[in-house]
């Protein structure tokens, strides 16, 4: 025993490995002992270390053990006499030393505990000594014990939300009590109570994993450990309450966090279960602890074998497309989560169902769903794991920005967002055009992704960018987070916000209201006539006739009729095929319309509107407002649609980003509402913008704060008051603007080199400084091209973000511009861009001598302001530093200054971050307030609309508007490139026609993850998946865009049927090229270091195509007729960068494939770019780009790229190669054919042959006009005449023109000289003599008399006498002095201002700012004024401290204010007359005295704290009450309390028995409740029910809560029924059997189902198996066999012993031997069987059955339906090859179980309505509105005017509450008809008439003006009765959760009946005391005995009851029987008939 104790304590070995426990405990042997453990015996025990050994040692001298159970490094253990010692810390060279009889247990820093027997003493060197007995735990810390507990104490009041809320903030103090060393237990009890409590949170899960992430570290975990040690050994009868918090907390936990929990809980865990293993024996803790503990560890073990099995097996099988998801898609986050992040299975994801139909509509939305969420998902979640694996390298699929900082909000028109500040500038590419898009998804973290904030970019300004700064629009508040620190921010390409609008849009359909649903989820092949027109007879629509006026022609067209009796395509204006389209789009409910390249989509589109629109009276609703809505893919086809659409109606609203087209610009939504006359609008407009500003400004002011770029001005900190006035009046000492630069930089300024003398410092001479000059300049000029070089780069990014970004920002979410005067707002004094600026400015002047000299200056500030802007801040130091007194700034070293400097700027940014914040708040409620209304405005906008038109990225942020607006016809323009979740929630339940027009062979749905897009066809849009699984639609044929030759490469290769129109022979050939179409094919290779942020370019394709483009400009193309077209964003800048060097090209457009989708222009150069070693195309494979890219030119295509490359990466390519060979349309070279001389031709290889041999535009052979304007020829290589005709060409020839006297020739171009008529004045250089003798050389035209002599010169100024330098031409008059004034004040100052005798002379105007040298007026002390000279001095304010009459004495007070105005701060000091000190404060009167003292209470002799003035009554008494109840117990309440009621003691029942004979103990006050009076005391009876419920399980409860047998409680045992399939259900038994989801066991020999077993099996197309020599079945597999088995026997013999088989023909043989294994053969068999006997092999379970009686069981007939079991062993029979027909046949019946129950599309008949309408009832509302409050909130109906939240029930909740509701309607009906039977007159009928109806008439009020008569004394005890049975029975129902018992629905149902009849029971037993009769004896008798109370109230008993009662009616008179019906059971709650279980029978 003593080794089993021992084995406890010591834990032993955990799982295999070594504890890590900071402990040191005894220890006895264990037998256990691992690798690294030793084992010392030297004495008479055993030493031993389970833990991590490095350099210890472990010594036994003495009769005792020492273990240390931790993390050992230097200590040594010493054990010198009798005693232990322990110690519980974290040692680092401590030594443990005993060298007395006690035990020393401490941190050994200031304090000692000694232990002496049972007491506790402490030692502490500042308390002195304590005496502490009785104590649960020891205290370490009074105060900081008492100050802990408190606050945990008050956080389990806390609801679990709040206490979530409370830990995780910042400033709880939590993280520090966790950090703590020594956590004193008490404490520690608490902190648990409070996690476990935190557990039961709801709606902050989220934060409450963060929480416990963060908690849930090693060291926390080895304390929990350490104090559950703690509690085994000191503290058991505590262990109950702490194990059941700790359990709680765990499986919170690991729940939540498997795979963190797996590393860090597993070992713990294992601990706590030996803990309580060892305590459960001695009733310390309860059994069901340690089975949840063995449970948690038992799931955690599963977890690690599970993560093992993946770490082999690999990724597992996906799951299958039509198994069940593990919960409600509706109940996910649409937020990506820890757990999303972090989990270790793969997301539960099922394909979406390309050809075929969905399950129902919850599996369609859940697919759906799932996809699309996992879709942005993903790549953020491989992207951390992958960063977290290498920190170095990138995440896949994202980008990593480090050093990445929160700096405060900003705003644009509807958002708040934060501007976020990228310190690694290198990070970004500006080259990647989806780098840091809008919307794009951002994820922060700054604890290693521990916790993260989620974001997406809301603002990109590109000048703020460049800086690093960006905008983001978090997705949780950042009050509540830590936004402080460097984050790590990773983005996602995925464009966010359309996911998560989308996503929040797919939780809000219905399953049973999803548009289109018999098309969109079950495929529905046959196509209606849209709802509209289903209804409506000879329906006649107008047809728009094409007629040559202009005005509009109708043709009237009854709309069912067929296509013949319609008008003719040319009638119409369409070709044949657009009419077949038109005519389906009008008459089908959903019509497709396929339109390749040119085939005039947009053009019927328009058509069917218009129609549409003209005929709106058919389809319109007259009530509310029903237009049309448009949704496209893209703006610039939305613009395009609606451009068309606005030519016959004007009622259009376009919602979305801005429009481009000024046509549709006036139809903008935001637009129209700014003329909607809302004056709360325009109210809440007028206090946006003044808060935005103001938000601007201060935002503006934070970025520069947090950047800290230089020094900014002085009267910013003087305005936010950061800076003390002492200080500030020691700054203003400098003269200088720039006060504070003047003082950190210690006044070196190079505006003093302005002061220096003519000759400089540092000469230079003239041509050094030349030199200088010049290379200055070029200097600039190469900093001046690399400007223009990245400036133009930045623009091209912008230009290609712009068409990425044009479908993403919506015109809400456009940013709004800074106010004017912000940019020009001057905040720094000096920084260092200004430095350069004016560093530049120097080096410009050539004719500054100082230059190197200022900027060797100016380069030193520089250097300077970097190292004082790098200086560390100590800002503790700096905040008391700057409070003394006698602190001079000046005299501080300049370290200091910065540092000082740098405190005061983050003064000021708190300071702005504060206000910025109180500014966000407030204009986030003005948005909210504004968006109400704002979408008031618009819907009321969109419904008087005709047209709507909307992007699908505004159709997702619009959704809730959509649904309300409800448009009955919807067009889909580019359906083909649209995902399918977005074209639905564009889409309302109230759609009655559906129009999409694409093209799914051209662009498809882009998905951001590669293999959700391909192998789970999230690619496939819509439109695509209806016409892959057959539905109508209408493909148009004829191309009307491309030239034969262009369409050639489409048709038949993508487009086998596309026909060309006639008008498309008829386009022009291209001029200057022999051919219309080339491919230019090259094997020049790409560059070769693409990567994530560089896209693939090619030079060689760039510069051939941008050459190509300047030759066709020359022939006379229009900018506007030619497109360069490339698939790469890379050859995108490529491209725009060339173009730029070629003037020619300017203006042409550059555009990326994929944005140029439906447009078109009249020639294409098309850069394939692709061409490398290795063979790579990327999506140059893709049909559907290569579709795009060749399909957009009308005249001319020019294509150059690698063709054997492309040709053998895919067929089409090939194909393309084929018909361009036959076409002699491919070569490596193009022939260009000069106009003017067309027998000269030129073959172009590269970009430079075009300048060679067409250097403009025609051929190698000079011009030779004349020009004219003079009589040269055109020396220009030949050119095209229409466009440079000799008229336009310039001379080139020299003028030869005389200019001057001189002789000097004009040196211009002849042809400039023409043009003007003139040449210029003549500017050669001549040296002239002024008029001042000054010799200078001008330019030849200019006079020496108008000439301003620049000659410095040195004169004397006449104002004042003082010589000053200044230029020749200059008036000393007119020059200002620059020497300083002299003069001295009569202040005795001397003036700081520069010579200025012309103004103020005398200095009357002056202010002398020097410091004043007068003493204060009136001030004893003669301290110095502290103002400026000018200023009057005033009272002194100098701080000084005073003692106050009362002798306090006060520091801090202006030396000027008189002592009896100043209010003493101190305490009172005197002393009461009770002698207690005066606790007020000093200017207080001391009154009464407050301090709390013990008194005892003279009632009750108990002691009690109260106010010392206050005696003590028992209302201050906190103990127990002392009295004896009237029964003679103690009263349990306390003493100020009044005494208890009702005594709760448990005593014997008076009443004896239960009716079911068992004695009971109820509570005192029942005592003398009997059975007449209140049967409620048969409640308590606690006698097992044991009773054997319908569904086969014993009853769990007990007598009274089961009501005796009549209302058993609801069985909670699991089904363990046989599904059809065989296997068992593992449902609770009250829910129905669902299907079955193990894996399925269909096995026919040729291969196994692995699909779910309620998934119906593929039926197996192999040859049927069963064969032999006598017959063979020529069936498949799969089907049923038509002959039966072979009855001969089997003819082999067995390998083994050669002996006959005992088998029969053609089935497999039995292993068995019917001579060597007899025994084992006949021991199956019952009775003796002959030698003819055959036995068969069943293959599941290896048993052999006797053939007889195998057939006999095979071929019995049953009515059950189910599979046959083994008889041996009872496994089911899935694979027999003889009785293959039985298993076939019993299948397919099996089968028709399985597609009934999964193809029922109505499964149940409760709806939400139909439970709102019961609860909705009047008497029900009356009665129980309390008790309805349940149902009501499990529904989601909140109170009136806020937002109704949709729950998520499943069906068993649905008929749960259903139940409840009937319940309690009937409830109510029975008390109502109770309460008012007084006034019902019996008639002669069986009803009742009221006396007066008026009186019961609802009011207008909630209730009803009900006037109950007064009620005799033993009507009021039977409706009390009544009542109480009544509330028993809704006790039990209403405490139901989640699902309820078809049996417990039964027995609800009749006790309901029975307590319907008690009233009238009791008015015949009333009636019957009075009247002796023996008719009415047999009556009562027969009567007690149907209201058995044991017995159920079944429907005969009522029978039978109320027949009886109808008999004493006769001798009685009425006993008002109530005739109400029963509470319907099955159909009331709609329980369905059927389940999945075997119970289901076969019908005839």
């Amino acid at each position: 025993m003593e080794n089993q104790e021992s084995h406890h304590q010591g834990l032993g070995l955990i799982r295999g490995k070594l504890v890590n426990l900071p402990h040191i405990v005894k220890q006895q042997p264990l037998k256990d002992v691992s690798k690294t453990e030793e084992v010392f015996s030297q004495s008479q025990h055993d030493y031993r270390y389970v833990g991590d050994w490095k350099t210890e040692e472990v010594y036994s001298q003495s009769q005792h053990d020492y273990r240390y159970v931790g993390d050992w490094k230097t200590e040594e253990v010493y054990s010198q006499s009798q005693h232990d010692y322990r110690y519980v810390g974290d040692w680092k060279t401590e030594e443990v030393y005993s060298q007395s009889q006690h035990d020393y247990d401490s941190d050994w820093k200031t304090e000692e505990t000694v232990t002496c027997g049972i007491g506790a003493k402490r030692k502490s060197s500042s308390k002195g000594q304590r005496e502490l007995q009785n104590w649960n735990y020891p205290v370490r810390s009074a105060n900081k014990r008492t100050e802990s507990f408190r606050v945990l104490m008050n956080l389990t009041t806390y609801s679990p939300d709040e206490v979530v809320q409370q830990l995780i903030q910042l400033g709880s103090g939590f993280s520090t009590l966790l950090q703590e060393a020594d956590i004193s237990p008490d404490n520690f009890d608490l902190m648990i109570k409070v996690l476990a409590h935190a557990t039961l949170a709801d709606s902050n899960r989220d934060k409450m994993y963060h929480l416990f992430n963060k908690i849930c570290e090693d060291k926390f975990v080895d304390k929990l450990v350490k104090h559950a040690v703690t509690i085994k050994r000191k503290y058991p009868d505590k262990a109950q309450d702490y194990f059941a918090n700790l359990l709680q907390f765990l499986e919170c936990y690991a729940g939540a966090m498997i795979t963190v929990a797996v590393v860090t809980l597993t070992h713990s865990v294992d601990v706590l279960l030996e803990i309580l293993k060892y305590l459960e024996p001695k009733n310390y803790v309860s059994v069901d602890l340690v089975k949840q503990c063995e449970d948690l560890l038992e799931m955690l073990d599963d977890a690690y074998k599970h993560w093992e099995n993946r770490q082999k097996l690999g990724q597992r099988k996906n799951a299958d497309d039509f198994s069940f998801p593990p919960e409600d898609f509706r109940s996910i986050d649409v937020l990506p989560t820890l757990l999303d992040i972090f989990q270790i299975d793969r997301p539960f994801l099922r394909k979406s169902i390309v050809k075929g139909k969905y399950m129902n509509g919850h599996h369609y939305l859940d697919v759906q769903f799932r996809l699309l969420r996992e879709d942005f998902v993903r790549p953020l979640r491989i992207g951390i794991n992958d960063l977290l694996k290498d920190s170095v390298n990138r995440g896949r699929g994202v980008r990593i920005y480090r050093g990445v900082t929160i700096c405060g909000p900003a705003v644009n028109r509807s958002n708040i967002y934060h501007t976020v500040k990228i310190h690694a500038q290198t990070a970004i590419n500006y080259e990647n055009s989806k780098q840091l898009l809008f919307g794009n998804l951002l994820c922060f973290s700054n604890d290693n992704f521990q916790t993260f904030l989620l974001g997406s970019v809301a603002e990109r300004n590109p000048s703020k960018l460049k800086d690093g700064f960006l905008g983001v629009k978090f997705e949780c508040d950042l009050d509540d987070q830590d936004a402080l620190g460097d984050f790590v921010m990773i983005e996602s390409r995925a464009y966010f916000m359309a996911y998560k609008h989308v996503l929040t849009a797919l939780q809000k359909i219905p399953d049973n209201a999803i548009p289109m649903e018999p098309y969109i989820v079950h495929v529905q092949e046959d196509i209606d006539l849209p709802q509209y027109l289903n209804y409506k007879q000879n329906v006649k629509y107008e047809l728009p006739v094409v007629k040559r006026s202009n005005l509009d022609h109708w043709k009237t067209v009854p709309i069912h009729n067929d296509l013949p009796e319609w008008p003719t395509g040319s009638v119409l204006g369409l070709d044949d095929s657009q009419l077949r389209a038109f005519k389906n789009a009008l008459t089908r409910q959903f019509a497709i319309i396929q339109g390749p390249p040119g085939t005039g989509k947009t053009y019927l589109g328009l058509k069917i509107v218009k129609t549409l629109l003209h005929n709106s009276s058919v389809w319109a609703a007259e009530s509310t407002g029903a237009p049309i809505l448009v949704v496209c893919y893209t703006n610039h086809a939305l613009d395009q649609f609606l451009e068309g659409i606005q030519a016959f109606t004007k009622d259009i609203v376009r919602v979305g980003s801005r429009t481009k087209s000024g046509q549709i610009s006036r139809y903008q939504i935001k637009f129209l509402a700014e003329y909607k006359h809302e004056d709360r609008k325009r109210h809440l407009e007028d206090e946006l913008d003044s808060l935005r500003g103001k938000i601007m400004y201060n935002s503006f002011l934070n970025d520069i704060f947090s950047s800290m770029d230089g020094v900014i001005w002085l009267n910013l900190l003087m305005e936010a008051k950061v800076i003390p006035k002492q200080i500030i009046f020691q700054l203003c000492k400098s003269t200088t603007k720039t006060k504070l630069t003047d003082w950190l930089f210690n006044s070196v300024k190079p505006e003093t080199l302005n002061t220096l003398p003519n000759n400089p410092i540092f000469p230079l001479e003239k041509s050094t400084a030349q030199q200088l000059s010049t290379k200055n300049v070029e200097s600039k000029s190469s900093v001046q091209t690399k400007e223009m070089r990245m400036s133009n780069l930045y623009e091209d990014v912008e230009k290609l973000r712009e068409m990425e970004e044009q479908d993403r920002v919506l015109e809400d979410d456009l940013d709004v511009s800074p106010p004017s005067w912000l940019e020009k707002y001057k905040i720094y004094e000096l920084r260092d861009k200004d430095l350069i600026e004016e560093m530049n400015v120097i080096k410009a002047n050539v004719d500054d001598t100082n230059a190197k000299f200022k900027c060797e200056i100016i380069s030193s500030q520089r250097e300077l302001l970097r190292i004082g802007l790098s200086i560390a801040e100590v800002h503790n130091e700096m905040q008391e530093l700057e409070n003394q007194p006698d602190l001079d700034i000046w005299k501080l070293d300049i370290p200091r200054r910065w540092q000082l400097y740098k405190y005061w700027v983050q003064k000021l940014t708190d300071k702005t971050r504060t206000k910025l914040s109180t500014l966000s708040d407030a204009y986030k409620k003005l948005l909210t307030d504004l968006d109400v209304i704002k979408n008031e405005v618009y819907l009321g906008l969109m419904q008087k609309a005709s047209v709507v038109g909307m992007t699908t990225t505004g159709a997702a942020q619009h959704s809730n508007l959509l649904q309300v607006l409800a448009p009955p016809i919807v067009v889909v323009e580019e359906a083909a490139e649209i995902l399918e979740a977005h074209v639905l929630t564009s889409l309302s339940a109230k759609c009655q026609h559906l129009i999409m027009i694409g093209d799914h062979q051209q662009l498809r749905p882009s998905a951001t993850v590669y293999e959700l897009a391909i192998k789970y066809g999230l690619e496939t849009s819509l439109f695509e998946r209806m016409i892959k699984n057959g539905l109508a639609y209408d493909t148009l044929e004829y191309q009307h865009r491309m030239r034969p030759t262009i369409s050639k490469l489409l048709i038949p290769s993508v487009y086998p049927d596309l026909k060309n129109h006639p008008s498309v022979h008829k386009f022009p050939n291209i001029i200057g090229i022999t051919k219309n179409i080339f491919f230019i094919s090259h094997q020049i290779n790409e560059r070769e270091d693409a990567d994530d942020n560089r896209s693939h370019e090619n030079l060689h394709e760039a510069e051939f195509l941008i050459c190509l483009c300047r030759h066709l400009i020359l022939q006379g193309y229009s900018h506007q007729n030619i497109t360069i077209l490339t698939p790469y964003s890379g050859q995108f800048f490529l491209l725009r960068r060339l173009q730029r060097e070629i003037e020619e090209c300017s203006g042409v457009r550059i555009c990326v494939v994929d944005s140029f989708q439906g447009e078109e222009n009249k020639i294409i150069l098309l850069s394939l770019v692709r061409s490398n070693e290795e063979g790579k195309v990327g999506f140059l494979e893709t049909e559907n780009r290569v579709c795009v890219a060749l399909s957009r030119a009308q005249h001319g295509l020019y294509i150059t790229g690698n063709m054997n490359q492309l040709s053998a990466s895919s067929k089409l390519w090939k194909t393309i190669q084929s018909d361009l060979t036959d076409m002699e349309c491919i070569g490596d070279s193009l022939t260009l054919k000069c106009h003017n001389h067309p027998d000269q031709e030129m073959r172009v290889t590269t970009g430079q042959d075009f300048f060679m041999k067409s250097p403009r535009g025609g051929c190698q052979q000079l011009c030779g006009k004349s020009l004219p304007y003079c009589k040269h020829s055109c020396s220009e290589p030949c050119h095209y005449d229409d466009l440079f005709g000799p008229e336009t060409h310039k001379c080139k020839q020299l003028c030869s023109k005389v200019l001057c006297k001189l002789g000097h020739l004009c040196p211009k171009p002849c042809d400039e000289c023409q043009l003007s008529d003139a040449c210029d004045p003549c500017t050669e250089l001549v040296l002239k003599k002024l008029p001042c003798h000054h010799k200078h050389k001008l330019q030849c035209n200019i006079s020496p008399e108008r000439y301003e002599c620049p000659t410095p010169v040195m004169r004397e100024l006449p104002h004042c006498q003082h010589m000053a330098n200044m230029l020749c031409h200059e008036h000393p008059e007119k020059v200002s002095c620059s020497l300083d004034c002299e003069t001295w004040l009569n202040c005795d100052h001397k003036c700081r201002q520069k010579c200025h005798m012309k103004q103020d002379p005398d200095h009357n105007e002056y202010d002398c700012q020097e410091n004043c040298t007068r003493s204060n007026a009136g001030c004893s002390q003669n301290h110095p004024c502290q103002k400026k000279c000018y200023e009057e001095c005033g009272a002194c304010t100098y701080k000084v401290s005073k003692t106050l009459p009362c002798l306090h004495k006060v520091d801090g007070v202006e030396c000027s204010q008189p002592v009896e105005t100043i209010t003493c701060p101190k305490k009172c000091r005197k002393t009461l007359a009770c002698g207690h000190p005066c606790k007020k404060m000093c200017y207080q009167e001391c009154g009464d005295c407050l301090v709390k003292v013990k008194k005892t209470v003279p009632v009750c002799n108990h002691i009690c704290w109260v106010e010392c003035y206050k005696p003590a009554t028992s209302d201050h008494c906190d103990g127990l009450c002392p009295k004896l109840l009237d029964c003679g117990h103690p009263c349990t309440g306390l003493c100020r309390e009044s005494c208890t009621e009702q005594c709760n003691e448990m005593v014997k029942s008076d009443v004896g028995v239960c009716p079911n004979g068992h004695t009971f103990n109820v509570p005192c006050y029942l005592v003398n409740k009997g059975e007449g009076e209140n049967a409620d005391v048969w409640l308590y009876c606690q006698e097992p029910c044991n009773t054997t419920l319908k569904c086969g399980h014993r009853c769990v409860g007990n007598c009274g809560r089961c009501f005796q047998g009549r209302l058993h409680v609801s069985c909670t045992s699991p089904c363990r029924e046989h599904l059809v399939c065989g296997h068992e259900c593992k449902q609770p038994c009250i829910a129905n059997c669902t299907p079955c989801q193990e894996s399925c066991q269909w096995n026919c020999g040729h291969n196994r189902c692995d699909k779910a077993c309620a998934v119906l099996c593929k039926p197996c197309k192999e040859p049927c198996p069963r064969k032999c020599e006598h017959q063979k079945c020529n069936k498949q597999c799969g089907e049923m066999c038509l002959k039966p088995p072979c009855e001969q026997p089997c003819k082999k013999k067995l390998d083994k012993c050669s002996h006959p088989c005992i088998g029969l023909c053609g089935d497999p043989c039995p292993p068995l031997c019917r001579q060597c294994d007899k025994e084992e053969l006949f021991g199956v068999m019952e009775e003796e069987t002959s030698d003819d006997t055959r036995f068969v092999l069943l293959e599941d379970c290896g048993h052999i059955i006797e053939a007889q009686t195998l057939k006999n069981l095979m071929e019995e007939a049953t009515s059950t339906i189910g599979f046959k079991k083994c008889p041996k062993c009872r496994q089911t029979i899935f694979s027999n090859r003889r009785y293959h027909s039985v298993i076939i046949n019993t299948y397919e019946v099996a089968r028709k179980v399985k597609t009934k129950y999964n193809t029922s599309t109505k499964k149940y008949s409760i709806t939400r309505k139909s439970i709102e309408l019961v609860l909705q009832d009047r008497l029900l509302q009356l009665h129980y509105s309390s008790r309805a409050k349940k149902p009501v909130s499990a529904l989601g109906i909140v109170e009136k005017g806020r937002p109704r939240i949709q729950k998520y029930l499943s069906d068993g909740e649905l008929r749960l509450i259903m139940f409840q509701s009937q319940v309690l309607k009937k409830a109510a009906t029975i008390l109502h008809f109770y309460e008012n039977q007084e006034r019902f007159v019996p008639t002669t009928g069986s009803g009742y008439n009221y006396k007066d109806q008026d009186r019961f008439m609802p009011t207008t009020g909630s209730g009803y003006n009900i006037q109950l008569p007064s009620r005799e004394p033993q009507q009021q005890q039977y409706e009390n009765l009544l009542k109480a049975n009544i509330d028993r029975v809704l006790d039990r129902v209403m405490n139901e959760s989640h699902a309820i018992a078809p049996q417990t629905m039964q027995e609800v149902s009749c006790e309901m009946q029975r307590v319907m009849m008690l009233p009238s029971y009791w008015k015949f037993l009333e009636k019957c005391s009075s009247c002796k009769d023996e008719t009415l004896s047999n009556i009562k008798e027969e009567l007690h005995e149907l209201n058995n109370p044991t017995v159920v109230f079944c429907e005969e008993r009522e029978k039978k009851f109320s027949k009886l009662m109808k008999e004493a009616e006769n001798s009685l008179g009425s006993v008002e029987i109530c005739d109400s019906k029963r509470v319907g059971v099955l159909k009331a709650v709609g329980l369905r008939e059927e389940c999945f279980s075997d119970h289901w029978v076969k019908t005839p």
